[in-house]
């Protein structure tokens, strides 16, 4: 993991905005077609989504994208993020500390940067 987690170095590489909003909503479609269908959602799969979602909004926040209805919404995709990893650990890369339910907004956008910055496809 880098020391640099300014968002403008840490998203230097990801993908358009719209271009991963598609990619998002695909994803999205086929964890519905398997919990419709009565399977299970690979939580490695769901957590690398709900990674990508929360960044996603991070983003948007950050460009001021949807006025001031952003901070709502990238707050709810931190929050769960974090829900997500404190119920599979095993998934957290290892060296981070999953915010806890009452965790204040500033701390759940940095767990999601350096969820970001330890991320494989980083």
């Amino acid at each position: 993991m880098t020391t640099n987690l300014d968002p403008a170095h840490l998203y230097r590489f990801a993908p358009d905005l719209l271009m991963e909003a598609h990619n998002l909503l695909t994803l999205s479609s086929r964890f519905l077609e398997q919990t419709l269908a009565g399977e299970q959602n690979d939580p490695e799969d769901l957590r690398a989504y709900l990674l990508r979602r929360a960044v996603q909004s991070d983003r948007a926040e950050i460009r001021g994208l949807f006025g001031g209805s952003s901070r709502p919404q990238a707050e709810a995709s931190f929050r769960l993020l974090a829900h997500v990893d404190r119920a599979h650990p095993w998934l957290v890369p290892a060296g981070l500390t999953t915010p806890d339910a009452a965790a204040p907004y500033e701390e759940l956008r940095a767990y999601v940067r350096e969820s970001y910055d330890a991320a494989p496809w980083t």
